[in-house]
């Protein structure tokens, strides 16, 4: 019954198409016909060999997959053949005059053979020992056999091209089965398999061996291992298997646009493969696709625009990275994606399943689009429904894991906890959104100019270090600094990598931020996403601390802790296996601090941390040059000791130490919209305006924030405004500005002498 509503359903869509079809061969009926659909544009090749359900073919993607032996475009052929077509001929079928091999598309994929009337002994020889009395395949794995027979008969047989295709990829199967099993055998022994030897640039853990193994052998699968198992790197180590066992050249991986240049990074580091990553207007990506590459990475909104230089690319394998953006099988990215083409694919995901059944459906079918059988078979065996068609629950859950057992591997990190690492950091990358670019290039221009100054005042030294916080804050929210507007590519990083985290196992994560405001951003998602939470910032008083520190650790259901510095020393939250930094902390030690609080004596758990860093920012320059430079920027930005900051280090250490982390010696190109992009150095009228305007701006700088580490506040948190604030004897309000260097004295008499001396003579003229 319920096949035969889909076959109706077929029929008024083919009668409401209004498609238009052309004859392709000389028969009148029994023929090719291409099929054009106006709305879309879309075309597929139809053949006609009969007029009963079963004897027709399409190209399009229902017909292949929905089992039913017909698809909307056939019927619309059909429609149109039988007003034109006497009913004596409709009871006829196409005349076989050459024998074919060819691929039915039953309920099983099964290799088929027409037979003309008269055919030699040889290929009744033939058909006897590999078909039933239907003309269908009778079983077993002799592919190779049948097409080596086939050579031998006297007459011509075809073979069209997807039945060879699938025989073709059957035997492979059937060979890369065995060596799969060879090689597990050698595993489960305890050795190595030479074959898994300098994989990669780094050694591999026995569950990751595992893992490129199943990649590689079954050719099309889903590696849903939980985050923080290395995913890419057993991907990667699959790569190269299949480079050595079948010889591919050329690997597509689409990504979410956060980690395309991760992927970049960890190729380099782990292969040293050329590597190309997607980007750019149209006319920069044309250019990009005309070179030669190994790997090529683009993003999930580029593969919908590239679609068809993608393919034209032909690439062997495609990576699908974070595979949950194409849970929606109605999403327009979903279905583009799902037009890539390819012999291999692995697609990678942490959590297969979020929400509903239809989701595993979805990224299932870009690895196998008949594995799970029709959409519509499979929802109606799974989904349990009450009569007014609401979505009570699932059922027949272990049939739908036999089906998934040959093409998905998933392992939690429970599974694998004897081969992990005691700690594993991350760093991942997100990219600047547009309406950061604007904001952050405006705060880049005004550092570039203070830093080709030959001598800085005190206001210029502040302006440097509240220009370096503004850029800071911007790559975490344009809110930071706006109040107002919240554009954050990190938060929403932030919101995938809590789903992937909490929705795939009992992990518990601790998130840190240098900003009180950020954490509470961060709190809106971590709610949003229906997960309980504790927040410790400078402002919890000392005995609620314990208490959130105890909820954190005793309540199965607060699975997220945030915290400012305030909870990076002194407290015990080993109940977390996971630290998120949502930026990184400048000085090593705070960083680490951070880390201790989960990564410590008697944690039994391996611990994994993520750094956020947003790409081609001063963040990722920090990244860079901590290394090198780590125990100077210790001294420079812990933010505890300004008299440190200034006067120990010495000016030109201090400038030439933040050149290299700015990454520019000269001025950045002032946005349109900069009030600086007008001034002219050598106007001494325009130098007067500018220093009033520096002026106005550091003192902004002071009063805008008076978190920790700000510009404006002091290491306890207070305002560093407030301490210029004081009263006289009379108990007057008085401003009290502190000495400079004695460097700054000198210059500030020697101005204030000259202007005298000028004053005085211009008053006698």
């Amino acid at each position: 019954m319920l096949r035969e509503e889909q076959i109706d359903l077929r029929r008024r869509r083919a009668a409401e198409g209004r498609f238009r079809i052309q004859n392709l061969g000389r028969n009148r009926v029994f023929s090719d016909y291409q099929i054009t659909n106006p709305a879309t544009g879309g075309q597929y090749r139809v053949s006609i060999r009969g007029f009963d359900v079963g004897d027709n073919s399409c190209e399009c993607p229902d017909f292949r997959t929905n089992t039913l032996g017909t698809c909307k475009h056939i019927e619309a052929v059909l429609a149109s053949l039988r007003q034109e077509t006497p009913p004596q001929l409709r009871r006829r079928k196409a005349a076989v005059r050459h024998p074919e091999i060819y691929l039915h598309y039953g309920e099983q994929l099964r290799i088929g053979l027409h037979l003309p009337p008269r055919y030699s002994d040889q290929l009744r020889a033939l058909a006897e020992a590999f078909f039933d009395p239907r003309g269908l395949w009778k079983g077993g794995e002799a592919y190779p056999k049948l097409i080596e027979l086939v050579e031998s008969v006297p007459e011509q047989v075809t073979i069209f091209s997807d039945a060879m295709e699938f025989m073709e990829r059957e035997i492979e199967r059937q060979e890369m089965a065995q060596r799969e099993r060879d090689w597990l055998a050698q595993l489960e022994a305890g050795e190595t398999p030479e074959v898994l030897r300098d994989l990669v640039c780094v050694p591999l853990y026995r569950y990751q061996m595992r893992g490129a193994l199943f990649l590689a052998c079954r050719g099309r699968a889903i590696l849903g291992d939980d985050m923080g198992l290395g995913k890419t790197v057993q991907t990667l180590a699959a790569v190269e298997l299949l480079v050595r066992e079948r010889g591919i050249e050329r690997v597509l991986v689409v990504a979410p646009a956060s980690v395309k240049y991760q992927w970049e990074t960890e190729i380099l580091k782990f292969t040293g493969r050329a590597v190309q990553v997607i980007d750019g207007t149209a006319s920069e990506r044309r250019s990009l696709y005309r070179q030669a590459t190994f790997y090529r990475l683009i993003n999930y909104e580029i593969a919908v625009r590239d679609l068809d230089e993608l393919n034209a690319w032909q690439p062997d394998l495609i990576v699908l990275d974070e595979a949950q953006r194409i849970k929606n099988w109605e999403a327009k990215t979903t279905r583009a994606v799902k037009r890539l083409r390819s012999r291999y694919a692995f697609v990678l995901t942490g959590t297969p399943l979020e929400n509903k059944l239809e989701e595993l459906y979805s990224i299932v079918q870009f690895v196998d689009d008949r594995r799970l059988g029709p959409a519509f078979q499979f929802l109606h065996d799974h989904r349990v429904l009450d009569e007014n068609g609401k979505l009570l629950g699932y059922r027949h859950l272990d049939k739908i894991r036999a089906k998934l057992a040959p093409i998905l591997l998933r392992r939690t990190r429970a599974e694998v906890l004897s081969q992990l690492p005691a700690r594993t950091d991350t760093t991942v990358y997100v990219e600047m959104a547009e309406a950061q670019r604007g904001p952050y290039a405006e705060h880049a221009h005004v550092l570039a100019r203070l830093l080709q100054k030959k001598y800085l005042t005190e206001v210029d030294r502040r302006r440097i270090l509240a220009s370096i916080t503004n850029l800071r804050m911007l790559c975490n929210s344009t809110f930071l600094l706006d109040q107002q507007t919240n554009v954050s590519p990190k938060l929403e990083e932030l919101e995938e990598l809590l789903r992937e985290l909490l929705f795939s196992g009992p992990h518990k994560v601790v998130i840190f931020s240098q900003w009180e405001s950020m954490l509470r951003l961060a709190a809106e998602v971590v709610e949003k996403l229906g997960i309980s939470f504790a927040l410790l910032h400078g402002g919890v008083p000392g005995k609620q601390r314990r208490s959130l520190v105890e909820r954190f650790r005793e309540e199965d259901d607060c699975r997220v802790f945030l915290s400012t510095d305030a909870g990076g020393t002194g407290l015990n939250l080993q109940a977390a296996d996971t630290v998120i930094n949502l930026e990184v902390p400048w000085n090593p030690a705070v960083l680490e601090q951070r880390i201790a609080r989960v990564h410590r004596m008697g944690q039994h758990r391996p611990v994994q941390v993520f750094n956020l860093v947003m790409r081609d920012s001063i963040e990722e320059r920090v990244l860079r040059t901590l290394a090198v430079k780590r125990s100077l920027f210790t001294e420079i930005f812990t933010g505890t000791n300004e008299e440190v900051l200034f006067t120990t280090l010495g000016q030109q250490a201090f400038l030439q130490t933040v050149r290299d982390l700015v990454g520019e010696t000269q001025p950045a190109e002032a946005p349109a919209s900069s009030p600086a992009s007008g001034e002219t150095a050598i106007d001494p009228r325009q130098a007067l305006v500018q220093a009033a305007v520096q002026f106005l701006e550091a003192l902004a700088a002071l009063l805008r924030d008076t978190s920790p580490g700000a510009a404006g506040a002091n290491s306890d948190g207070t305002s560093v405004m407030a301490s210029f604030r004081t009263t006289d004897a009379q108990g007057r309000p008085v401003l009290q500005v502190p000495l400079p260097s004695p460097e700054i004295l000198q210059r500030g008499t020697a101005a204030l002498r000259t202007i005298v001396q000028k004053w005085d003579l211009m008053a006698h003229l």
